[in-house]
């Protein structure tokens, strides 16, 4: 056993330097190949891998402009994001830094002041910043020349974006940041389509309408057949309408002349569980891979392969330290994530990748991905307070899961018991990449007015 968990260890630091000799040659050529060029950063809240057509669902056409823009570049297939929640995974995507490292371990925490972020790196560089956000606006956002939030609106977003967009300056890159809402329960962005792809006969307790959600929980109903068809349907409409405002921004950048030397980066920030673990529909309490695996993608015309996929295992971290290669500017030495150039260099490449881990607020909870094993690792028994009304145990997390994930997908098996050895093996990954990184958590009162707002949003715990 000790041997083993020596190999590991000596796997996982060359995988987190950056997976040795061969990666850094792969990846020189494109080393600052985008020297000057403008950024987009796309994220789309609550937006499955697995309900896009890019990632293989063919259940409904949800993604015709999302698929058609990540088959423009790079798709990484296997992107974990960090947490299944809002702010501290996209914190974690503007930092290069696990929540633990970067604060915002709940939603309405803030940065610290100290903290670099990618406006602020990009600012300093000479960009044009503009972020326009329908989630996450009061987390103490800096570096940025204009910061618009549209209270969960993804029209505003789209209408606040084209007009930054329309006014950009011509003698400096840009840097824009639109986040879309609406695929979060309780699911609006669906609106005329949802009518269109749901059973209109349907009478049952789901509903695109946060109560309706609620009591589902609260109540510990139990879903039949046609309702778990209900609930498919409006998320999947959701998904549709949030894909419309991506095609539609992404049109008007088109249209506007702005997407020549651009860098797109879209992303979801995390999943959503659809009743599949515990009987819960949110995300907030989730470890599982309907919530922590995500949509990524890069795009570039003309630097990067089009049509071009990556199988090998990502983390949301890996976004800021690529995005700085790519752009020829200086690394940040603390960042906890790698650089994804020398993937993007070879995109065929073959292997697992490294190892994707998660965190959940300030607790010993962990999960860890190598190739298709998952482990959660929950070593204190702790049970999540998923949501007001419900029982304490209304989400149970063992002690120890494992997920074999090429063969139950679904993480509905745990073989905890058959793979002491693995198990052994995979919490030793999660010490030694935890073990020595400094956590920068100070706890955060959420003021009330605050606390209102993100109720209103449908968070009503996290």
């Amino acid at each position: 056993m000790q041997k083993s968990a020596q190999l590991l260890g000596l796997v996982l630091t060359l995988l987190l330097n950056g997976c040795g000799r061969e990666a850094t040659t792969l990846g020189n050529r494109l080393q600052g190949a985008a020297a000057g060029w403008n950024l987009i950063l796309i994220s789309v809240d609550t937006v499955r891998a697995d309900r896009l057509g890019a990632y293989g669902y063919n259940d409904r056409e949800t993604s015709p402009n999302i698929d058609s823009l990540l088959a423009s570049g790079v798709n990484f297939q296997r992107a974990m994001a960090p947490r299944a929640l809002t702010w501290p995974s996209m914190a974690s995507v503007l930092t290069g830094l696990y929540p633990t490292g970067h604060g915002l371990i709940a939603n309405g925490y803030e940065f610290a002041d100290a903290t670099r972020t990618l406006p602020k790196i990009l600012g300093a560089a000479g960009y044009q910043t503009g972020a326009v956000l329908s989630n996450m606006c009061q987390a103490n956002h800096q570096g940025w020349e204009s910061f618009k939030c549209t209270g969960g609106n993804d029209t505003r977003v789209n209408r606040v974006a084209k007009q930054w967009i329309d006014g950009i300056e011509d003698d400096r890159p840009f840097f824009l940041w639109a986040h879309y809402f609406g695929a979060h329960a309780p699911y609006y962005n669906g609106g005329i389509v949802a009518r269109r792809v749901l059973d209109r006969n349907y009478s049952g307790p789901v509903a695109a309408k946060k109560n309706a959600l609620d009591r589902v929980m609260r109540e510990g109903i139990e879903l039949t057949e046609a309702d778990l068809a209900q609930l498919d349907g409006v998320y999947d409409a959701a998904v549709m309408g949030t894909d419309h405002f991506v095609g539609a921004l992404v049109d008007h950048l088109r249209q506007a002349g702005r997407l020549e030397k651009t860098l797109i980066v879209f992303l979801a920030d995390h999943g959503e569980d659809l009743y599949q673990h515990n009987g819960y529909l949110y995300h907030a309490c989730s470890v599982y891979q309907s919530s922590l695996h995500v949509p990524l993608g890069f795009v570039a015309p003309g630097l990067l392969p089009a049509e071009a996929q990556v199988s090998q295992t990502v983390e949301l971290i890996d976004v800021l330290p690529t995005i700085l290669e790519l752009l020829g500017l200086e690394a940040v030495t603390d960042q906890h994530g790698s650089s994804l150039v020398p993937l993007l260099a070879r995109p065929g490449s073959g292997g697992e990748g490294k190892p994707a881990f998660s965190e959940y607020d300030d607790t010993r909870i962990h999960t860890v991905q190598v190739g298709d094993w998952k482990l959660v690792d929950n070593p204190d028994s702790i049970l999540p307070v998923c949501f007001a009304g419900v029982p304490e145990d209304f989400y149970p997390i063992s002690e120890v899961e494992l997920y074999n994930l090429g063969e139950d997908p679904g993480e509905t098996i745990n073989l905890a018991s058959q793979y002491p050895d693995r198990v052994a093996e995979m919490r030793e990954l999660i010490r030694q990449r935890f073990s020595s990184l400094p956590r920068n958590i100070e706890l955060q009162e959420i003021p009330e007015e605050l606390k209102k707002e993100l109720e209103a949003l449908g968070y009503v715990a996290n």
